[in-house]
């Protein structure tokens, strides 16, 4: 009687096959998104830097981090100006940039996550002055007053600046262009500028670096207070990937974790139910 022929599988297969069911397991547990995340790390203290170790440091560079990783979507930072880190996440380039404050133009080009932190636009001035210029506006104050203002080239501080006729305050030498803060900064102190333009936190932060934290305040006339979001490029991104991100952001906003990092830098979170929304909102 014939017995029955046996398949006999040798013992390296089987490894294998084991190995590549285990790396094949594991890649598909990291990649909720689409792609490898490719993410622009900005020059914007102390959002994103390079500290004195050259390490990518900053509250937005470890929000990113902790906020993909928790999406497990893979990530890899690249580093440029924001100005034309915006054009190549138009083109596709970059997929993703922290910090975005949505705009209509923006929009046409990216989508934009739920808010993962707020930001406070505001005034700086010289403190020996301080009081010296109440105004409703910004408009007022310009105009009244005859002042000059700093900001930084291509940045967006809301409305209000948005709507002020930027040409014609450049021609009256009244708008002051520069590519940072720490440019604008020895100018309000030198009396080149009788105002910063920025983000509170920002400038707070590079004029106490600076050592000039003492000669500096904030005027009383809050420029913008908004919600600031990732931006994933419409080319190069999914709208999946912002929805896992979006789930990630909700997450991780509750967390522990998210309320250390954020008082690592002086700050806390204020979420109203309102901001953290749906992507269906942003799309």
């Amino acid at each position: 009687m014939e017995g029955t022929a046996m398949l006999r599988i040798p013992a390296f297969s089987v490894k294998a096959v084991v190995v590549i069911l285990f790396l094949f397991s594991s890649a598909a547990a990291y990649s909720n998104c689409s792609k490898t995340i490719v993410v622009n790390q900005t020059n914007w203290r102390p959002y994103m830097y390079i500290n004195d170790k050259g390490e990518m440091a900053g509250l937005d560079h470890e929000l990113v981090k902790a906020i993909l990783e928790t999406a497990q979507c893979n990530y890899e930072f690249v580093q440029m100006p924001s100005k034309r880190a915006l054009l190549e996440l138009e083109n596709g380039r970059i997929d993703m940039v922290a910090g975005a404050s949505i705009t209509p133009a923006r929009e046409k080009y990216g989508r934009f996550t739920a808010s993962y932190r707020d930001e406070t636009m505001v005034l700086f001035i010289r403190r020996d002055q301080s009081g010296y210029f109440p105004a409703k506006d910004l408009d007022q104050l310009l105009n009244s007053y005859q002042l000059i203002m700093g900001a930084v080239i291509g940045a967006y501080y809301g409305a209000e600046y948005e709507a002020l006729n930027h040409k014609q305050l450049s021609q009256r030498n009244q708008l002051v262009l520069l590519k940072d803060n720490h440019a604008l900064l020895p100018l309000l102190l030198n009396y080149r500028v009788d105002l910063v333009v920025g983000d509170r936190v920002s400038l707070s932060f590079i004029a106490n670096e600076m050592g000039i934290g003492g000669q500096v305040s904030v005027h009383d006339h809050v420029l913008n207070r908004d919600l600031v979001h990732f931006l994933l490029s419409r080319k190069s991104t999914t709208a999946e990937d912002v929805e896992s991100i979006n789930q990630a952001i909700k997450s991780f906003r509750s967390s522990a974790s998210y309320k250390l990092i954020m008082s690592h830098y002086g700050l806390e979170d204020h979420p109203d139910k309102e901001e953290i929304q749906e992507s269906a909102n942003f799309l």
